[in-house]
């Protein structure tokens, strides 16, 4: 319970910070808008980067570095980094970091127990409302299939449900034989399904986010969770028989 709870409180900073980007960059792109241009220097922005300049010589090391780190707050997008998602992770860490913090509010004896009961009841919530959204993202891919070559999806489908699984194997065994991880089965168990699981619902929240790629999102997310009841139960299986 202490791996997954860190996993996807760790995931989640990842997701909407790196990939989070990665999407926006992506989006912009394809929309045509100002991204690439509000990056140039010709903006009178200073770069993200430190640039080589012609007055190189003439600004010194120190003015450059300080112009640089003026321009970090412009160029990142501060909202989007401490998501909602994103700033409940930092403090559920901090909560179960902390000792005092952590008897103050975790346990059946804790002064404020209704705190955690509370966030608790609303994190319940959220498993139905995780759920219609999939069934509204896979009726939009069920309508739009043709809108994506069918080799496209038959190779996201061959690498999340065929070589990721086997890939997880190569790392977990791997780290087992090492002595990085526990040999605890459970353990295991849990460390080589999160490699069978159908991609997460976030990656189409961003796309439906930024306007940019709905439909081949909804396709590929379709299919994935179509054929998804028949990999995963097979992978887990087999994991169980690998484990035992």
């Amino acid at each position: 319970m202490t791996y997954v709870s860190l996993s996807m409180a760790t995931g989640v900073v990842y997701f909407w910070t790196y990939i989070y980007n990665i999407v926006r960059v992506s989006s912009s792109k394809i929309n045509n808008e100002e991204f690439i241009s509000s990056k140039t220097y010709s903006n009178q922005e200073a770069p993200l980067l430190c640039e080589k300049t012609d007055g190189i010589d003439k600004i010194s090391v120190l003015q450059k570095t300080i112009r640089c780190l003026k321009a970090i707050p412009r160029k990142l997008n501060l909202k989007a980094l401490f998501a909602p998602s994103t700033t409940a992770a930092i403090v559920g860490l901090t909560i179960g970091m902390v000792p005092r913090i952590h008897n103050l509010m975790i346990g059946d004896a804790a002064p404020l127990h209704v705190v955690e009961d509370s966030a608790s009841l609303l994190g319940d919530a959220t498993i139905p409302t995780v759920t219609l959204i999939v069934g509204g993202n896979l009726l939009r891919g069920l309508k739009g299939s043709s809108a994506v070559p069918l080799s496209l999806i038959a190779g996201i489908i061959a690498i999340r449900h065929l070589f990721m699984p086997l890939l997880g194997i190569v790392i977990v065994k791997a780290a087992v034989n090492a002595g990085f991880i526990n040999s605890d089965p459970l353990y295991q168990f849990v460390l080589l399904l999160q490699y069978a699981l159908p991609p997460a619902m976030n990656i189409g929240t961003l796309t439906q986010l930024f306007g940019a790629g709905e439909s081949e999102c909804s396709i590929v997310l379709f299919w994935a969770y179509a054929l998804a009841s028949v990999s995963l139960t097979l992978w887990t299986t087999f994991f169980m028989w690998l484990v035992a």
